[in-house]
């Protein structure tokens, strides 16, 4: 099978991805990159090689890990991303990942052949689930999961002023306390979202719809 774009491996572990590169290389894949960086600079990677298939490791981003592909795929739905567990989660974890858009998990536990099944299937574009998963997915009820990050109270009072279009010496002296502080809670607040400046929270906020389009125009 031939590739334009890469695949990109998406772990936590050095390991991790030295298995995935092997095992895809098995398939006949040449272009098979691999990376551990997360936040912007995955983002930033993403649009430079515009991959063909994205495998994020189910603990990449530990906990938060399904709402940060939540917000990767509401911003970008062309992606094709698939989530691989390898030891990590029970099958009623994995159902979150397609709770929060995607559409594609595979349970490395169900066998090497399953996996190399699995990784050709999702290859196509099209999608998988391992059959524990479904099953966990199915006896879920329909809701839709929020993607709006949790943030203490002093986070959402300096996202709100910034949303306001204030400077940091303005929510500074708005909130009384130093910009150093204020400082310190937008780069948290930027790391949360996957951005790197105040417009792209903007951006962040109102695919979340945070905001209205009407708020902008104001």
């Amino acid at each position: 099978m031939k590739m334009l774009s890469p695949v990109l491996l998406v772990s936590r572990s050095e390991s991790l991805n030295l298995l995935g590169i092997y095992l895809l290389k098995q398939l006949h894949l040449r272009r098979v990159m691999a990376t551990t960086k997360g936040g912007r600079d995955l983002n930033r990677l993403i649009s430079m090689l515009s991959p063909e298939l994205i495998l994020f490791d189910a603990v990449f981003y530990l906990s938060a890990t399904p709402r940060r592909i939540g917000l990767l795929l509401k911003d970008r739905p062309d992606l094709n991303i698939a989530v691989i567990n390898v030891n990590s989660y029970q099958a009623e974890g994995l159902v979150e990942f397609l709770r929060f858009g995607v559409k594609s998990v595979i349970d490395f536990n169900s066998g090497l052949s399953s996996f190399r099944r699995a990784l050709k299937k999702v290859l196509r574009n099209e999608a998988y689930i391992s059959g524990n998963v479904e099953e966990a997915y199915e006896a879920l009820p329909d809701d839709i999961p929020d993607l709006k990050l949790d943030l203490t109270d002093r986070q959402e009072d300096v996202k709100r002023l910034i949303l306001d279009g204030k400077s940091s010496k303005e929510i500074a002296d708005t909130l009384g306390v130093s910009v150093k502080t204020v400082e310190i809670h937008k780069k948290a607040l930027f790391t949360s979202y996957c951005v790197k400046n105040s417009l792209g929270l903007f951006k962040q906020c109102f695919l979340l719809d945070e905001i209205r389009r009407d708020d902008l125009c104001m």
